[in-house]
Formats: C-alpha cells, sequence, structure tokens
C-alpha cells in the first residue's frame, strides 16, 4: 500500500466544522495529515493528524527558503498558490510516503482508499484536479514540476512573486502537465456542493444527472459517505470520496463526535441527530426556504462580501446552470 500525507498549513481560526473534519480524517488510518497552524484550540486531534505550531511568518520563511528570489506571500490566502510548491517545502517532513497532497478543510471525507486505490497512484503521478484534495508522486521530478517553462517563460516566478491570486494549484498545474502530455487521474469521485443553491446542487455532473439534484440529503458513518437521492419515489445511493462544502453557510449541529454514530448532511446542516432516511426526510430537508437560507449566505460571508465577489459568483453559477 503506498504511503500518502496531506499538507496542510492553516493560519486563523479552524472553521466551525474542524472537529468532524477531524473524525473523518481518523477513519482513514492509513493516512496521514499534517497540519501547521498557529489555532492551538484543544481539539481531538487523532493518531494520524500531526500538529505543528507555526506561525505564518515561520510559513513564509520557510516558503522562501527554497527560491533564490524574493516572494510575495503577504497573506494566508495567498497559500493557494504555494501548494504545488508543497513537496519541495516540506521535504523534510515528507521523507518516507510515496505520495503527498494538499487539500481543504471545509469538507467530510468518505472512504479515501476506495477511490484513490494502489491500482490508480501505480498509473498516475497525479490524482486529483481540483483544489479541495490533489496527490502527487513524491520524487524530486514530480516535485519539481510546478517549475516548468510554459511557452518559454518561468510562470511560477511571476504567480510567486505577485500578491494576486492565480489558482496556479488548479488550472495552473493541469496546464503543465497538459503541455508535457503527463496523464492526470481526473475521476469525479468527490461531491462539490454549488455555494448559493438554496438546495443540494452537485456540480462537475453531467447535465444528464441533474435529475439526481432535485431532491438529495447526505449520510456519513463510520467513513462511509453516501448520498441519498429519489427518483420517482424511490431512493437510490451513491457512495463518495468526500463531501466540500465550498463555503456553504452550514450549521452543525453536533453533540457527539463518533465514528459509529450516523450523521445528516441536508441544505445548511450537519447534525448528529438520527433520523431515518426515508422519501418524506428527503423531499422536506433537501431544499432551505430562498429567503431564511440567502439570509443566512449574508450573515455568515457579512465580512468579506464585496461587489466584486458578488459578481464573481453570480457569474460562475450562471455559466455552470448554463451548460
Amino acid at each position: 500500500m503506498y504511503k500518502i500525507a496531506y499538507i496542510v498549513p492553516f493560519f486563523g481560526k479552524f472553521p466551525k466544522g474542524f472537529q468532524f473534519w477531524l473524525l473523518s480524517c481518523k477513519c482513514n488510518p492509513t493516512i496521514d495529515w499534517l497540519i501547521f497552524t498557529d489555532d492551538k484550540t484543544q481539539y481531538d486531534y487523532p493518531e494520524n493528524v500531526k500538529v505543528t505550531y507555526f506561525s505564518f511568518e515561520e510559513m513564509k520563511n520557510r516558503v522562501q527558503k527554497i527560491f533564490d528570489f524574493p516572494i510575495s506571500l503577504e497573506r494566508p490566502y495567498k497559500l493557494c498558490d504555494y501548494k504545488p510548491s508543497y513537496g519541495e517545502v516540506f521535504a523534510e517532513e515528507l521523507k518516507g510516503y510515496d505520495f503527498w497532497g494538499n487539500c481543504d478543510i471545509d469538507l467530510v471525507w468518505g472512504n479515501i482508499r476506495k477511490f484513490y486505490t494502489d491500482d490508480i497512484l501505480e498509473k498516475y503521478e497525479k490524482v486529483g484536479f481540483n483544489g479541495h484534495s490533489m496527490l502527487y508522486k513524491n520524487t524530486p521530478e514530480v516535485n519539481a514540476r510546478y517549475r516548468t517553462y510554459i511557452e518559454g517563460e518561468d510562470y511560477y516566478k511571476e504567480v510567486y512573486t505577485t500578491d494576486k491570486g492565480y489558482a496556479f494549484d488548479e488550472p495552473g498545474m493541469d496546464n503543465i502537465y497538459k503541455n508535457l502530455k503527463i496523464p492526470v487521474y481526473e475521476g469525479i469521485d468527490f461531491a462539490n456542493l454549488l455555494k448559493y443553491d438554496y438546495g443540494f446542487f452537485l456540480d462537475w455532473k453531467s447535465k444528464t444527472e441533474d435529475y439526481k439534484n432535485e431532491h438529495q440529503v447526505f449520510t456519513w458513518k463510520n467513513g462511509q459517505l453516501l448520498r441519498h437521492y429519489l427518483v420517482n419515489g424511490k431512493i437510490y445511493k451513491e457512495e463518495y470520496m468526500y463531501l466540500h462544502y465550498w463555503c456553504r453557510p452550514t450549521t452543525f449541529k453536533i453533540s457527539e463526535y463518533k465514528e459509529e454514530k450516523q450523521y445528516l448532511i441536508y441544505a445548511d446542516t450537519t447534525t448528529d441527530k438520527f433520523y431515518e432516511i426515508t422519501p418524506e426526510l428527503i423531499v422536506k430537508r433537501s431544499k432551505r426556504s430562498k429567503v431564511k437560507f440567502y439570509a443566512k449566505v449574508l450573515w455568515f460571508n457579512r465580512k468579506k462580501i464585496t461587489l466584486a465577489r458578488i459578481i464573481f459568483n453570480i457569474k460562475g453559477m450562471l455559466k455552470y446552470k448554463g451548460d
């Protein structure tokens, strides 16, 4: 079995769903998460989540050491662009691992090994194309691939000397692998929820599957993440590797964090209160009142809402639903 570690630098206070994320990590005991953070809140960290308390300034100095030019890293959000460099930045910590990855924490993991199998890891040097979860083969050649010339230019130098965000970890790295004609595993084995849809609507799916979005909820139990959707009054199930909340205004109504409990995930809530999964429940919980949901969106995002962000997200939703 290939050894895997996710690198997770995070600065500031962890989000409210973090303990649920940790529980889902615990249920993937053959995978490690290496967290570097300045949040010293006492969480119940499982054995496979290893925490190093680290200031943002220390992170910046650590990144700067691998470059021979002054980098731009003035705010934690800019770390998204530096994710492809983590194989070099954290080379010491990654010794002994076959693959390393980066991932988000606004998600809940299912059974990762069921989807990232040894057969897939044997075949690909890069697994995943979305910033929620990506793995890279832990070799010097692969770890330095982000430095690849694109059209005769050191594109990464532009990214790393400019304060603005480039999404270098996603389309930037995609372009490098496409230019080099290196195959990437691009399976849609995750559930990505649209940010501002008042019901659950999964993107990255074929339009032919939109009927599954009409009425659906998710459950998590013992590390298994299931989608329950309704068609003509009948319940169908699909298993996913993870569900990405993607900044949705989710309330976590959880009293206990135990893997044997069933957690219900629906339009704007995750709860450990037990519900039998019936057609009536799915219809009731799959959508939220538009007015209440969008009021909750405004409240949750009140400190970061700008006109530019609103326009960007509206355009993104219209584009997806118009494809």
